[in-house]
């Protein structure tokens, strides 16, 4: 991708004519100039020791960590930030990784030319008690010695392994400042993973009030914690958000612009960026993005991970991508580059924010809602449907709050193929939603996410099929009519494609 400015003012008009929320040539982007300031951003990066103690997991080394830094230093940024989940499974050995592949590619904290360049890193869950996922087992058996399994736990002396292996202070919430603009970052603190409501932030309100004042309210600053702020960015239903304190705390600034990772949720969601009384955004994974959870919507995705899935005959989308971005800020505007490191490749058009932000909210779900047209099926598009046997996933499930184990068990059911919707302006595909209405009694809904979803916008323009099969046992009883919808993550849908169903 052509990063010069150039380039960017050709890509900016085109996206700005289609629709999408960026600047028509912006003075900034003049050629010839340079932002006031470049960061790269990643998150949980999930380095986890092998069974041996000594060496990296191979499946949780420091490769993609080190592919990012290096190409984050050949654009020659200012600093680079690391939202959470350093260590996956706690241990100091696995800090150290990561501090030893910082100092490779940027040794003394140094580009090639010399320029310092600012770690604003924070932890996540994973660095503070992942060690207990499994009920200890690992660390257990890695270190069956109490006293020398406490040595080689982060939590136990989180302030002196960090000092001793990043080389800076450790304080739970921290201020830096590049180029004179303000980081923010609020590590983790005592308190377990609760996905759907985290509290290791309950400290970030005391903070902002006894230094908010010291933030300089004409310019951006960055705010940076492993869970997402609650009711921003995906929405209220977002697996990962905070208890709200962050959220309240950042009204007060408009010129908040926070990051934040935990879901691993992937970039080419537009939900990924919003805005409100501040901005807000996710910051996938540099491990592996997943799709969301089944906790939404209510039936859950039949090709998503998560939840409860051992009924579904649908197998899971595998989880992939190692994606972050590049930002870049302007007297008058921020451009947020996305990238994903396991293909090299940007992941659609940058977002590209104004400044002041109080004065324009582009990225506010509701505008973007409003002015968002849907995908469309490609002109003469059919829905088709057959009855096939499917295998279930089988596994643990919950049946009326009971815990339970599905068999895997061959099902008669029905599949239903069709051609891949086309994005109209920014509104991609995201899901498909099927209804199936039977003569008498209540319509069931069925949803898949798209195949391309973590895919750059170039690759959503292919030949293959989607399709979605669900077993006859959990929809009502045939002749059914069937509708199929394309819906755009912020919820506007296509024109339906139909087809009956006779069983």
């Amino acid at each position: 991708m052509d990063l010069s400015r150039r380039g960017f003012i050709g890509r900016a008009v085109a996206f700005g004519a289609a629709g999408c929320p960026m600047l028509r040539l912006a003075a900034a982007y003049a050629p010839g100039r340079k932002p006031r300031l470049t960061f790269g951003v990643v998150s949980d990066i999930h380095v986890r020791i092998a069974p041996d103690g000594k060496v990296l997991r191979k499946s949780h080394d420091c490769r993609a960590f080190k592919h990012a830094l290096e190409w984050f230093r050949d654009q020659n940024v200012d600093a680079v930030m690391v939202a959470g989940d350093l260590a996956d499974t706690g241990l100091v050995s696995e800090l150290q990784a990561v501090a030893d592949t910082w100092w490779k590619v940027f040794p003394g904290s140094k580009l090639p030319g010399g320029q310092h360049v600012e770690r604003v890193f924070i932890t996540g869950n994973h660095d503070w008690d992942a060690w207990t996922y499994d009920g200890g087992v690992f660390v257990k058996e890695l270190y069956p010695d109490e006293a020398e399994r406490n040595r080689n736990l982060l939590f136990r002396d989180l302030k002196g392994n960090w000092e001793r292996i990043m080389q800076e202070p450790y304080v739970p919430i921290y201020r830096k400042e590049v180029n004179g603009y303000s980081f923010v970052g609020a590590h983790w603190q005592d308190e377990p993973c609760h996905p759907k409501c985290e509290t290791a932030f309950r400290h970030v309100p005391a903070w902002f009030e006894e230094h908010g004042a010291e933030l300089d309210p004409r310019k951006p600053f960055f705010y940076c914690q492993h869970a997402h702020l609650q009711n921003t960015v995906y929405g209220s239903w977002a697996w990962g958000h905070d208890s709200g304190e962050t959220t309240a705390a950042l009204k007060a600034f408009p010129n908040a612009v926070a990051f934040s990772g935990h879901s691993h949720y992937i970039l080419t969601d537009e939900r990924s960026i919003w805005q409100g009384g501040f901005t807000s955004l996710g910051t996938a994974s540099l491990r592996a993005c997943t799709t969301p959870h089944d906790e939404f919507p209510e039936f859950g995705y039949e090709n998503a991970w998560g939840g409860p899935n051992a009924y579904k005959t649908m197998a899971p989308l595998p989880e992939t991508s190692q994606q972050g971005m590049l930002v870049r800020v302007f007297d008058d505007c921020i451009a947020f580059t996305r990238r994903d490191f396991s293909i090299d490749r940007m992941i659609g058009g940058d977002w590209v924010m104004p400044l002041p932000a109080a004065k324009s909210r582009p990225f506010s779900f509701a505008d973007r809602r409003a002015k968002q047209k849907p995908p469309a099926f490609p002109a003469g598009a059919a829905l088709c449907a057959a009855k096939v046997q499917a295998t279930k996933r089988g596994g643990k499930a919950k049946v009326n709050g009971v815990k339970t184990m599905v068999p895997r068990e061959t099902k008669d059911a029905v599949r239903l193929t069709f051609p891949q919707a086309s994005a109209v302006r920014e509104s991609r595909p995201f899901h498909y939603e099927a209804t199936f209405t039977p003569k008498h009694g209540e319509a069931a809904v069925r949803r898949v996410l798209a195949k391309r979803i973590c895919m750059p916008e170039g690759d959503y323009w292919a030949d293959e099929p989607e399709e979605i099969t669900v077993s006859l046992d959990r929809l009502p009883a045939a002749p059914l009519k069937i509708e199929l919808c394309a819906v755009s993550a912020f919820g506007t849908k296509s024109r339906p494609l139909t087809t009956v169903f006779n069983g």
